[in-house]
């Protein structure tokens, strides 16, 4: 059966129909035509197994990693970066559309870059090497090098997964040269100024990416903004910059890590108050709210909290635009209106994608 791939959505496959059936293929680019040879059934589609590529896309190129097709990190690496950019947006307008939203046609994606940025991964140890997991399976695809990771952060996984075993979360700091686990904890440079991470505490994938949105939310932060809450505050890296402007900030994590790494860095120039940020029953009014929450999103119920406060303008950053689109839809509801979106890739040669919108009541 010949497929024209039609669209690549947000898991990462292209789509193409024929026969009145919906076919998922993996490792393919919109407009490519390809001959399937194998296809099994899965929840109403048919994923395809074996696929030849009949007309190649201008925009394919040469995946720069053997593991390419076997690790499940990579599903875009054989796309060239300007047009997985593009992509991306108009996954980003499939949600939307899918959510009743209208699509954003002028939409801006920043980017840290492609290669050698990441300085954040999580590596399973198996008997000295390092490994990820394989696409669409547990088996580990062992590694002794990852485009996407920074080189230095790359070199510290070879040489301490002699020592270590099972699933490790690695952090690397560009600029201090700090490594953990090695350590406990280590300062990331973000716009020029340190913060302390703790082992168990979150941070963006790169320190350059942690900059672009640090940077957005600053922006967003002049003005009359006076007060402001940092919900899933992490270990304060937003929090740290609107409190140097003087603001009077309130953060909210529950992670204990987190919460200590936040009071390393603010000491007493904000709050923070430890709860959960899905269990909040009310907030009181603020001139700023931000929110970064996790892969779930807000839902329904923070979402009505947020705007119970009457707080006039809300950053929400998302990592999972999917849940993005389904709240932005609750907003739009409760009378909070989209003045301001940005992309952010974050997560190269990946379908994966941060979200920066601010919504103004």
């Amino acid at each position: 059966m010949e497929l024209e791939i039609a669209k690549i959505i947000s898991n990462g496959y292209g789509i193409g129909w024929a026969d009145g059936k919906t076919n998922f293929v993996p490792f393919v680019i919109p407009g490519e035509k390809v001959l399937v040879r194998e296809s099994v059934m899965e929840k109403g589609h048919f994923l395809v197994k074996s696929f030849e590529i009949l007309e190649r896309s201008p925009f394919r190129r040469e995946p720069v990693c053997e593991n390419f097709t076997k690790c499940g990190g990579c599903s875009f690496l054989h796309i060239e970066y300007s047009r997985q950019l593009q992509i991306k947006k108009d996954i980003f307008n499939e949600l939307l559309h899918q959510n009743g939203l209208p699509s954003i046609n002028d939409i801006e994606i920043l980017t840290p870059g492609e290669f050698g940025i990441r300085t954040r991964a999580k590596v399973l140890i198996r008997n000295g090497l390092p490994a990820y997991m394989a696409y669409r399976s547990n088996t580990p695809v062992f590694f002794k090098n990852c485009p996407l990771l920074h080189p230095e952060l790359m070199k510290g996984i070879l040489e301490n997964a002699k020592e270590l075993t099972g699933e490790i979360q690695f952090e690397y700091s560009a600029v201090t040269k700090e490594l953990m686990p090695v350590q406990d904890s280590m300062f990331k440079t973000v716009l020029g100024e340190k913060l302390r991470l703790l082992k168990n505490s979150f941070f963006q994938s790169s320190e350059k990416g942690a900059g672009i949105l640090a940077g957005l939310v600053l922006e967003e932060a002049g003005g009359n903004v006076r007060t402001a809450y940092d919900l899933f505050c992490g270990g304060g890296l937003f929090s740290y910059f609107l409190a140097k402007k003087g603001i009077h900030v309130t953060g909210i994590e529950v992670v204990p890590d987190a919460c200590r790494s936040f009071n390393e860095n603010l000491k007493e120039s904000a709050k923070l108050i430890r709860i959960d940020a899905y269990r909040l029953k009310k907030l009181d009014k603020a001139d700023l709210i931000v929110a970064d929450p996790p892969r779930e999103g807000l839902g329904n119920e923070l979402i009505k909290v947020i705007c119970d406060s009457g707080t006039e303008k809300v950053i929400y950053i998302s990592c999972e635009p999917s849940k993005f689109a389904r709240d932005l839809r609750i907003f739009n509801g409760l009378d909070y209106k989209l003045s301001k979106i940005k992309l952010i890739d974050l997560f190269s040669d990946t379908p994966h994608f941060e979200v920066f919108a601010v919504l103004e009541k």
